[in-house]
């Protein structure tokens, strides 16, 4: 809703966008991961949802890691870099910092033995 509702200086359009603007710009694959998500909760048995999770973990592994390569073919830095005098490069950057950080003090507290300490076994 706030990408909808933020203002583009070179569409000079009066009012509030519609329902449709919204739909266009409304990412549908939030749509597809609650239903699949109802899906697999609540319609496929437990059973087979168990039978299957170990062949397709590697399906999910490939998938996940295209998407993000995707995502970074897509990307297009030196525009990020002049528009707006590059504020959104640097939010992104601090962005990406911030999640590296973040990301390695959970590893270090979790797998490092900080917060669940691995018992000495002699």
């Amino acid at each position: 809703l706030w990408w909808t509702y933020k203002k583009d200086p070179s569409q000079q359009t009066a009012g509030k966008p519609g329902l449709g603007v919204v739909w266009e710009r409304f990412p549908k694959f939030v749509l597809g991961f609650i239903a699949a998500s109802l899906i697999f909760s609540f319609l496929i048995p437990t059973a087979v949802t168990k039978s299957v999770a170990a062949p397709l973990k590697g399906l999910r592994t490939l998938w996940f890691a295209l998407a993000f390569v995707s995502i970074g073919l897509e990307a297009r830095f030196t525009e990020l870099v002049k528009t707006e005098g590059g504020r959104p490069a640097l939010a992104f950057i601090a962005a990406q910092v911030f999640n590296i950080v973040w990301t390695l003090l959970w590893a270090y507290l979790l797998f490092g033995g900080v917060l669940f300490p691995v018992p000495d076994i002699e």
